[in-house]
């Protein structure tokens, strides 16, 4: 696809990362937290979606109020589709049912074609959203870490799984991350390889 335009703002008390990805005529949005309702109305041209990376309230909860507002359709895997149709933390976010349960996958909405790509283990269903040589890499990956397994529906098993297949994609990808900052793949393999043999040891 064309080239693109990616703004981030980070939202409430988890610091989490919402995105807006622009082409020349419509927007993506990506995550959005608590308070990212004002911001995205601002900033996201004729938006087509919303995507989300995992279920977590952090990162979802300014969807319902941006999904009724803007009339958008939300995809989200269908491991985590739970957490948007019940607030099963008790953190009062208004809860919504996805238009779209998604498995892994191509997609295409407009002008944009995005990859959802399964790797469960901080949640069932986390994901990282794969648009041209980026990912957005939710609380799987970040910058110098990666994602807790030690959460209520995390899995240290499926996250040791998901962290070994991450080590067998060849190409380089720009990190986009649920919080903090953008990092690339390649510079995050030392850290994968020692978050495996972490929990690998961890599980004995």
């Amino acid at each position: 696809m064309k080239e693109i335009q990616i703004i981030k703002k980070s939202f409430g008390e988890c610091v989490t990362n919402c995105y807006i990805i622009s082409s020349d005529k419509n927007s993506l949005i990506i995550d959005p937290g608590d308070g990212a309702f004002e911001w995205v109305i601002e900033n996201a041209k004729s938006p087509l979606a919303i995507l989300l990376t995992h279920g977590h309230f952090d990162h979802i909860y300014d969807c319902a109020s941006l999904k009724n507002s803007l009339n958008l359709p939300v995809y989200i895997h269908k491991n985590d589709a739970f957490m948007c149709k019940n607030d099963v933390f008790a953190m009062g976010y208004e809860c919504f049912s996805p238009d779209f349960c998604v498995d892994e996958g191509e997609v295409k909405i407009g002008e944009f074609e995005f990859s959802f790509m399964h790797f469960p283990g901080h949640t069932p269903g986390s994901c990282m959203i794969k648009i041209n040589d980026i990912f957005f890499s939710g609380d799987f990956l970040f910058k110098d870490s990666v994602g807790r397994w030690d959460f209520e529906f995390s899995n240290a098993e499926d996250m040791l799984k998901s962290l070994e297949k991450a080590m067998l994609i060849k190409q380089n990808f720009i990190l986009y991350p649920g919080h903090g900052w953008q990092s690339d793949l390649y510079t995050e393999m030392p850290n994968i390889k020692a978050y495996i043999n972490y929990i690998r040891n961890s599980l004995r």
